[in-house]
């Protein structure tokens, strides 16, 4: 069965806002080794995102976990829930969990670069952003790999 949460919503539900940003997947790889349970259910992603002076990604949430690097300017971080912002320099990083909304931009003069490293269900395909109005296909698909990880529960 393949994840694919872009093509299973009207558009207008579907896209996250993004301005001034472009991303680009650099490497992907299934899950393998001694935690067993993971493999081949799960792979890792890393993608490198650009962000021009004033670009901004809309608040979003994540299909899976991951760290985040600043490889290049300043971003700030906004928690959508709390309005707290966190303010991310090149070399620092941040942890994102998926399942809290967050909007990054650019207030700076200069470019910025994010890499973004997460943690993901093997069958995605295409974006692990989603966009707000997506929260429950995301709670269910949560589930769903509950019980393929943990049957018994």
């Amino acid at each position: 069965e393949t994840v694919r949460l872009d093509g299973q919503m009207p558009a207008s539900h579907s896209a996250v806002e993004m301005s001034g940003v472009s991303a680009a997947m650099k490497f992907e790889a299934a899950v393998e080794g001694f935690l067993k349970p993971l493999n081949g259910k799960f792979k890792l992603r890393a993608t490198e995102v650009d962000f021009e002076p004033g670009g901004a990604l809309g608040n979003h949430y994540h299909v899976g976990p991951g760290i985040r690097r600043v490889l290049a300017g300043e971003l700030t971080v906004v928690d959508a829930e709390t309005g707290r912002e966190q303010q991310v320099g090149a070399g620092e990083y941040f942890y994102e969990s998926g399942e809290k909304s967050f909007r990054v931009y650019n207030g700076g003069t200069q470019p910025a670069k994010l890499l973004v490293m997460e943690l993901l269900p093997a069958t995605l395909q295409g974006s692990a952003m989603v966009a707000l109005a997506r929260r429950s296909e995301l709670e269910e698909e949560g589930k769903r790999l509950q019980k393929l990880l943990c049957p018994t529960e």
